[in-house]
């Protein structure tokens, strides 16, 4: 399917009338088949730290520490952002110096053999500090260049490439950590992504688009060109879509994010699957992300996205309860695909009434505002996860994350977002 994708633009290459949207939204495509393969060697952290020695807190924290500093630097780095003339320096730039750190991460266990799986847990929660500027302002920048008409077809399609490219890697990747001596494997496979991620910069650096972000004009609104700085008009203000989508997904997101830290320690320890397994259960959830794309890009159609939200969520609470009543690793395989046909529908739909809420002006407060809840929920579930395992155990502690999440559902269905008119949906 990527390969299709991928030939289908290089015949694309060749028409010389292509128009910016269209170049870049090709760029976009092949970018992201780049990331992709990065994207599947980093799901193998939480493994590579419980190979080393890592505790269940040590797990959690590489997942509970990273979202506390972008809960803390989400609205900050949005404004920063805001005022930056020349943004493509801050965008690209912090993404970069993520990617490289993971030839970092690559040398770990030569570097520090002593305490190493502390010493993992630390860099990678170091290695999200440029994420913060990249990730608002990315998000903010995707609402400019996709058309609205394009804008669910274009992020479904670089999600399934995304998707893809983690299935091939991920079964690929836990073949290669099988068969190769430890920590030589681990060590290989980390150096191999930061080479291969360096096709989605390239990419990336080719996209046309505006320096400044998108301010509203009033007579408020600086015009000194010699300066970095954008003086921006009055401040957004918080309307109650925005705060219904904040709320929601805070609820939401914390029984999604309460057993994060458990699945790999409950897969190793208590069910003594091999890194390959690990591997084959990774492509199988992002086969079902492929699968899931597909399914609510067809309902997209017809269904606006706040339809979609509302009923993807409502069944996500299958995975955490099959895996605390079924130790069958079959079962969970396909309890993992099929949550993550759900999970496609409701992060789909999630961005896209992000933004289709926001006028272009309010586009980085409102998506700076998201962002904070969502890192937040994510800080603390893993956590309270850790803690509540270590007293309930880990079955009962995934049992209570399926009620968090059918509980974050009906917050979506209760507490309704307003439903943007349905556009149709454009190739």
């Amino acid at each position: 399917m990527a390969l299709h994708f991928l030939s289908r633009f290089r015949r694309n290459r060749a028409a010389s009338n292509l128009s910016t949207t269209e170049r870049n939204i090709r760029y976009l495509y092949i970018e992201i088949t780049f990331a992709s393969i990065l994207g599947a060697i980093i799901t193998f952290n939480s493994a590579f730290a419980v190979h080393l020695g890592a505790t269940p807190t040590q797990n959690a924290l590489l997942f509970s520490a990273p979202a506390l500093l972008s809960a803390l630097g989400s609205i900050p780095a949005a404004r920063f952002m805001a005022h930056r003339r020349k943004r493509r320096l801050w965008l690209f730039g912090s993404l970069f110096l993520l990617r490289a750190g993971y030839l970092v991460v690559a040398l770990m266990p030569l570097l520090f053999p002593f305490n190493t799986a502390w010493f993992l847990v630390l860099w990678i929660i170091a290695l999200n500090l440029p994420t913060i500027f990249f990730t608002n302002g990315w998000t903010v920048l995707l609402g400019e260049i996709i058309p609205e008409d394009r804008r669910a077809f274009v992020i479904s399609r670089r999600q399934i490439l995304w998707s893809v490219g983690v299935v091939i890697v991920s079964w690929l990747a836990g073949q290669w950590l099988d068969k190769v001596k430890f920590p030589t494997n681990y060590e290989i496979m980390y150096a191999f992504g930061f080479v291969t991620v360096l096709g989605s910069q390239y990419n990336l650096n080719r996209l046309t688009f505006s320096e400044a972000q998108r301010q509203s004009i009033s007579k408020s609104t600086s015009k000194d060109v010699t300066s970095d700085l954008i003086v921006p008009d009055e401040p957004v203000k918080m309307r109650a879509p925005i705060a219904r989508l904040v709320f929601n997904t805070l609820v939401y997101q914390l029984g999604l994010s309460l057993p994060a830290a458990l699945f790999n320690v409950y897969y190793i320890e208590s069910l003594h699957t091999s890194d390959g397994w690990i591997g084959l259960n990774s492509a199988a959830a992002s086969a079902g992300v492929v699968a899931g794309y597909f399914l609510w890009e067809r309902f997209l159609r017809k269904r606006s996205y706040g339809w979609v939200q509302r009923r993807a969520s409502l069944f996500t609470w299958i995975f955490p309860c099959t895996l605390a009543i079924f130790t069958d690793l079959n079962v969970i395989m396909l309890a993992n695909f099929s949550v993550n046909v759900l999970h496609s529908g409701v992060d789909l739909s999630n961005f896209n009434v992000l933004l289709d809420i926001a006028e272009p002006h309010e586009r980085g407060a409102y998506i700076s505002w998201y962002n904070a809840a969502l890192n937040a929920s994510t800080f603390v579930a893993p956590l309270l996860g850790a803690w509540l395992a270590g007293y309930l155990g880990i079955p009962v502690t995934l049992l209570i994350s399926g009620v968090l999440r059918l509980v974050g559902a009906s917050c979506f269905n209760v507490l309704r977002i307003d439903d943007p008119a349905i556009t149709t949906m454009r190739t």
